[in-house]
Parts: structure tokens; C-alpha cells; sequence
């Protein structure tokens, strides 16, 4: 069946993918009130007045000012204006001026006649403390910048089909809070990640029993499965299973195979992957030594969203992982 999503179906249409998601965006903020409401709710605080947050009456793409295009340009009920620069994995952009200065954009945007300047990306990063200390630099109260998954319960809410696309795309892309009842599984840099990392490996022990009927377990992270067949096959060579995608938001599974098989296998999963109870994204590709895989990727979130309990974390995980395991080792039989 074809992809309704239109978001979906057109990102695969153009490499100017932050430009794509911030149109999509744009068009939500415009077509649905529900979402703008929480939208504002979100972003806007920090420059609230009497504790009441701005109305966004104009939203504008690309805006130039001189040699600077922010990426939404959002204009409120009192006059005042918000420049969002959005990211996916890009770095910030470097600007050398005719003297030799370099500036980043966010350096650049401040600069600039407006009154607020918000920063996203799907990941956090370091920002220096004269961008963080600058009265006119907006974000979260305990983060350096707005993360996409802020905006995830806004989609949520929303009404319009627009909405909806974009947040199946978010879905599909990652950008989901941390698991439910998992807690954050990444980065692996404090005792409380690691702890819910160890607890998230102990999921796998329905799937570990399956699949010690035909693979080979070896040691990975701690909540991550690497398994080997156990009667060598030319279709396949190993199996990697992780939920540290998309720092901890995307279930991922892996089959390392040939570039003469890839095919093959995709049609194996993609069969399988179809019956699945959470639906996957396939794709192909290639690591940087040249070995071939596909991978059946799914959010993390949506698969055990309302799963309060370990036991039927576990029996979510086994049901959507091992028929694909399954399915596997019987084309190697055949």
C-alpha cells in the first residue's frame, strides 16, 4: 500500500532536507491552531508578557536580512519578531566577513533586528556562554537549545492532516521524548544512562532464547544484541540489534549481508516486517569498509508507548524483533 504521508513521500524527493522540514513546519504553525497554541506555549515563554505568551500572527521562510535567511521568521501579536534556525545533523554555519571575522549564524542572527532568535536540532550540543547569556537568545530552562522531540507533544495535539504528517514523520525520524518507562538510554555518560541501559538489556531475554536456536550471541553494549548464524549462509553474516538510534529513540535492527544479496534480504524483511505489530522503515546502504546491510528501523517511543510494565516491554520487543529473526533463518534454510 502506497505511503499517504506526504511528508514522508517528499522528503525522500530533495537533499535540502532541513529546508524541507522547516516548510512542513511553517505550514503547520499556519493551518493549525491547535498546534501553534502549544507551539507557542513551548517556544515562547522566555519572552512572555505578564506570564501570558505571544500569538503568533506571520510566519515567513528564508526571510533575508542582507546575507542572512533564518529559517522561519515568526512575527507575534505585539510587533515583535523570532527567527528559528533549524538543523538536522548539519553543522552551524560559518560566515568569514571581508575583515577575516568569523561568525557563526546564531553569532550573526543576534546581531540582528529582531527579538528573539530560537535554536533547533535532534541533538544537544556545546553553545558558547556569550549566545547562551544573550538577552535576546531563547531556550529551555535546563537545555543550551530546543531539541525537535520538544515539539513532539505539540504535534500530538494537533488537528490538521499537515499535523499528522509531520508527526508520523518525527515518528519515523526519532524525534519522540525518551521511551516510556524506559528512561533515556543515551549518552552513555552517567551512571542513570547506563543503569537504564543494563535494565533495557534485560528485555531481550525472550529474544535471547529464540534466538539461541540458531545464532550465535555475542557481547555488545549493554543493551544491544550481536548475533551470528550458527550454520554459515551466503545471505547474511551477523545481526544487530539496538535501541541507541537517533540517541536512543529508534529501534534499529541490522542484517549485515553482500551487495549481491542486499536485495534479497531486503525482500526476506520487508515480507516479515509488514506483519509486524509497529511499523518499520527499511532501508539499504553501505558502511565506510564497503559491507552491505539493511536495516528495519522504528521508533522506540511509538512501539512501547502505554507498555508500563517490564513484562510487556519485553513481549513488544520479542514480537516486533523476532519474526524478523525467524524469517531470516528460514530463507538460510531453503
Amino acid at each position: 500500500m502506497a505511503d499517504s504521508n506526504l511528508f514522508w513521500q517528499t522528503r525522500g524527493l530533495t537533499q535540502l532536507r532541513e529546508d524541507h522540514l522547516t516548510y512542513f513546519l511553517a505550514s503547520t504553525l499556519e493551518c493549525d491552531a491547535a498546534f501553534r497554541e502549544s507551539y507557542q506555549n513551548r517556544v515562547l515563554p522566555s519572552i512572555a508578557a505578564a506570564g501570558v505568551a505571544p500569538r503568533i500572527v506571520r510566519v515567513e521562510t528564508q526571510t533575508p536580512f542582507g546575507d542572512c535567511r533564518p529559517d522561519l521568521l515568526l512575527t507575534l501579536d505585539d510587533g515583535r519578531r523570532v527567527a528559528c534556525e533549524h538543523k538536522l545533523e548539519a553543522p552551524e554555519t560559518l560566515h568569514e566577513s571581508d575583515s577575516g571575522e568569523v561568525q557563526g549564524q546564531l553569532e550573526r542572527y543576534l546581531e540582528l533586528d529582531i527579538d528573539g532568535v530560537a535554536y533547533f536540532r535532534p541533538h544537544l550540543v556545546t553553545l558558547s556562554q556569550d549566545i547562551l547569556q544573550h538577552p535576546r537568545y531563547m531556550r529551555p530552562a535546563s537545555q543550551p537549545h530546543f531539541l525537535w522531540r520538544d515539539l513532539y507533544a505539540s504535534l500530538s495535539r494537533g488537528e490538521h492532516i499537515i499535523t499528522q504528517w509531520l508527526c508520523d514523520g518525527f515518528r519515523r525520524l526519532g524525534f519522540t521524548p525518551a521511551a516510556p518507562h524506559v528512561g533515556p538510554l543515551s549518552p552513555d555518560d552517567t551512571e542513570e544512562v547506563k543503569e537504564n541501559q543494563r535494565n533495557f538489556g534485560k528485555l531481550w531475554h525472550s529474544t535471547r532464547v529464540l534466538a539461541s536456536r540458531d545464532w550465535e550471541m555475542n557481547a555488545g553494549r549493554r543493551c544491544e544484541l550481536y548475533l551470528r548464524p550458527q550454520k554459515p549462509t551466503e545471505l547474511y553474516w551477523q545481526v544487530y540489534i539496538s535501541p541507541l538510534l537517533q540517541m536512543g529513540s529508534l529501534l534499529r535492527f541490522r542484517c549485515h549481508t553482500t551487495e549481491a544479496q542486499t536485495e534479497k534480504v531486503l525482500g526476506i524483511l520487508g515480507r516479515a516486517a509488514a506483519e509486524l505489530p509497529c511499523r518499520p522503515e527499511l532501508t539499504t546502504g553501505r558502511l565506510q569498509d564497503g559491507r552491505s546491510f539493511v536495516d528495519v528501523i522504528v521508533s522506540l517511543y511509538s512501539l512501547l508507548l502505554g507498555a508500563e510494565r517490564p513484562e510487556e516491554q519485553e513481549r513488544r520487543l520479542f514480537a516486533q524483533v523476532a519474526p524478523l529473526l525467524e524469517a531470516l533463518s528460514n530463507a538460510a534454510d531453503h
